[in-house]
């Protein structure tokens, strides 16, 4: 029977996998055996993520693909360089976000659609691109999508990111339902607090950090591995009887009443 291994010569794209939590996923899915296409603007944070890779486990897991996940042509170039790495692309995360703390009355038409074409549209533009293709070929394929508790909690000053990941539920829920029965499953993690890449609001700030903690029934910060871990479930065979679901990996954080406590002193807010 599979387990997590079974994701072991998988060909699989890993979004915004230039750093943090994309890096990480990269690396992981790559230790239990895939072969990853990493994607992003930045060539050279894309190519640190593969040189990690290549240092660790020897050259020939990891690839550096330069996309615009906001532009479908962008998209659609990527994976057929994608398909020419890996041979077969066999599932695809949808980890390219956009997060600023801002207090909503301060966040530009810009700053909200910025956010809002890289988190829902391009979720979309990929996750279209790829599922297409498996329909059209008669196989089938995975896609996680990277979504956060407050997708459906909503949370004070980051009103453009909650927006956009509320519309990638409903987007992961709709084509869950839709392709489950032609073989494309589409599901999503959800994952708390992780003090990795940019969105480590807190760094310097121990106090805050220390109250965060306090909140967190499990009593600790995730670690991005297990965001990785969790996402390698969804994407390998064990989870084929699974279709529009969101796994949540926040030690049941949603679930108590210190959820937003902590979000005023975020920077960038009052």
């Amino acid at each position: 029977m599979a387990t997590l291994s079974g994701v072991d010569g998988k060909g699989l794209v890993v979004t915004g996998g230039g750093g943090g939590l994309g890096s990480v996923m990269a690396a992981e899915f790559c230790r239990l055996g895939a072969r990853v296409v990493v994607c992003g603007r930045t060539r050279e944070s894309l190519e640190e993520t593969v040189r990690r890779i290549d240092d660790e486990l020897g050259e020939g897991r990891a690839f550096a693909v330069t996309a615009d996940v906001r532009d479908p042509e962008s998209v659609s170039a990527m994976v057929d360089r994608a398909t020419e790495l890996l041979g077969d692309v066999d599932g695809l995360v949808n980890n390219a976000s956009g997060l600023f703390p801002v207090d909503a009355e301060k966040l530009t038409p810009n700053g909200f659609d910025a956010v809002v074409r890289i988190v829902l549209h391009g979720t979309w533009h990929c996750t279209s691109e790829l599922a297409r293709r498996w329909l059209a070929a008669g196989r089938g394929g995975a896609v996680v999508n990277v979504l956060t508790p407050y997708a459906w909690t909503g949370a004070p000053g980051i009103v453009h990111n909650a927006s956009a990941k509320g519309g990638v539920l409903a987007m992961t829920r709709t084509l869950g339902a839709e392709w489950a029965g032609r073989g494309v499953r589409v599901n999503a993690v959800a994952p708390g607090w992780m003090p990795v890449g940019g969105t480590d609001f807190l760094a310097g700030d121990e106090e805050a950090r220390r109250r965060l903690v306090d909140a967190i029934p499990a009593g600790r910060l995730l670690r991005a591995e297990e965001t990785a871990r969790a996402a390698a479930y969804l994407l390998s065979d064990d989870a084929t009887y699974v279709a529009g679901e969101v796994l949540t990996i926040d030690g049941g954080h949603h679930l108590s009443k210190g959820l937003y406590e902590f979000l005023d002193e975020l920077p960038g807010r009052r």
